[in-house]
């Protein structure tokens, strides 16, 4: 396992460089601890990375069923696409109270017209959101990085149709704040890993 950030560290608890991923019944919807049934290649390299992967997912078993669903959707290996569907539907969700939230919080009301596809801005940033902290380290480009291509993808993709006019004062501090949320929600789901990692590398000192 690559001890090199905790994003890295979330996938790699979840693979297994030996055999494909698909290739095991890993009840990861179900959060359950992941006990690896093939006898093959049971060397010293893959009882390490079994062990360290381990400390790994008992860490994310700490974290809220939420937050395990989030970390899933952006960094686990895909296992099926109804699994993946679902990591998907709870990370948005989690977005999107995380932005009513921040709502509430000021006072703020949105008509309803705009409530109605908040739930389409909040899907379209975590997909961006998404690859560009894929791989571990969060330095990927952002896929839609102009308002333009952020329209265009929201119509593409899900048919809903943002008003460019005064698209900072109605829709770019949306994006702005939900970003915001997507970083602070990445640091919730990832400090348990992150402990885990600073344990292996003082132990490694």
């Amino acid at each position: 396992m690559r001890l090199i950030s905790a994003r890295l560290a979330w996938h790699d608890a979840f693979y297994t460089p030996w055999d494909s991923v698909t290739s095991h019944s890993i009840e990861l919807a179900k959060l359950g601890q992941w006990v690896q049934t093939s006898s093959r290649g049971n060397g010293l390299g893959r009882i390490a990375h079994q062990a360290l992967a381990g400390k790994v997912q008992h860490a994310i078993s700490l974290l809220p069923v939420a937050l395990q669903l989030w970390g899933h959707h952006l960094y686990a290996p895909v296992i099926d696409s109804r699994t993946s569907n679902a990591w998907e539907e709870a990370a948005v969700d989690l977005l999107e109270s995380q932005f009513n939230a921040y709502l509430r919080e000021r006072g703020q009301q949105f008509a309803t017209v705009k409530r109605a596809v908040l739930g389409f801005v909040a899907r379209g940033v975590l997909y961006r959101y998404r690859v560009m902290v894929q791989g571990g380290m969060g330095a990927n480009p952002d896929p839609l990085p102009s308002p333009r291509e952020f329209r265009a993808w929201l119509a593409g993709w899900h048919g809903v149709q943002l008003d460019r006019r005064n698209w900072s004062r109605e829709w770019g501090w949306v994006v702005q704040e939900m970003f915001r949320a997507c970083d602070r929600l990445d640091a919730k789901a990832l400090w348990t890993v992150a402990g885990v990692l600073e344990g292996e590398k003082a132990l490694a000192a």
